[in-house]
């Protein structure tokens, strides 16, 4: 999965580090991220290279002791020769899979700092912080942390096939599993039972916690669940959430070259017997 990425490692503490000529640096455009493709493999721009084209700029993370900064575009995309914007769609499947990890992570804190440039209390300008990842509000003292939003998957099988869906409004023909937003006061084994309810009118029983994933793309911390099926096998359709929802076994199931994603893993699994 996309942040399987060992042997490297990824060190998200937050320092005031200074910024150094090899340092690799994260430059956004509407949310299109900046960098170079060579010999199949994904780049992304050093200081040396682009200090002259960018202006604010903060720490980031390190990977394997290499740092990544977000750093602001002085000018349009073009002039940042040997270099494109692609959006996270076309990164998700690059290599090497830290790279494609450190641009999902990046790309997480880039749109969180661009809705935080003010307070969300009093509306004045916010300020980073200068020993935690957290922007302040110098006027009325409102703190502002990185917005993770819990969300559930769940493989729900009925002992020899599985609950596939085709979410409505995507172009995408791409299975996935039934997935929701974790709500205010909710535990995330009632958000499966709730959301396979909702969506499909099915029951379920033996909720079981698989595996998380953090999903960077979204904003959203994945929470991968199985559970049984309890009772009727009629489906009654969302169809405001989803535009199909079937049993398959595994052998009806498509193959699936997508590596990067807890969902697609959980599907791969019970295809092959495994889950």
């Amino acid at each position: 999965m996309i942040h399987e990425i060992a042997p490297d490692i990824l060190d998200n503490q937050f320092r005031r580090e200074k910024i150094q000529k090899e340092s690799k640096v994260m430059i956004f455009f509407e949310g299109r991220l900046l960098l170079s493709v060579r010999d199949g493999l994904i780049c992304y721009p050093r200081y040396a290279q682009v200090s002259e084209k960018i202006g604010r700029h903060v720490y980031l993370f390190s990977v394997s002791g290499q740092d990544y900064f977000l750093a602001e575009p002085l000018c349009p995309e073009t002039e940042y020769e040997g270099f494109k914007a692609v959006t996270a769609i076309q990164l998700r499947d690059k290599q090497p899979v830290s790279e494609t990890f450190a641009g999902m992570t990046a790309l997480h804190l880039y749109r969180w700092y661009r809705s935080v440039q003010f307070c969300g209390c009093c509306g004045k300008p916010s300020m980073h912080d200068e020993s935690q990842r957290m922007m302040r509000c110098p006027s009325c003292g409102n703190l502002m942390f990185p917005k993770i939003s819990p969300a559930i998957i769940v493989a729900v099988t009925d002992g020899e096939r599985l609950l596939l869906t085709k979410y409505a409004g995507r172009k995408t023909a791409a299975y996935a599993l039934v997935a929701g937003f974790v709500e205010i006061g909710e535990t995330a084994e009632e958000c499966v039972a709730r959301e396979v309810f909702e969506e499909t009118g099915l029951h379920v029983q033996d909720i079981r916690y698989y595996g998380s994933q953090p999903w960077g793309f979204d904003g959203n911390l994945m929470l991968g669940y199985t559970a049984r099926l309890d009772g009727t096998h009629e489906i009654s359709l969302d169809q405001t959430e989803l535009a199909t929802a079937v049993w398959l076994t595994p052998g009806e199931i498509p193959d699936i070259p997508d590596y990067s994603s807890l969902t697609r893993e959980m599907i791969r699994r019970f295809k092959h017997h495994c889950l």
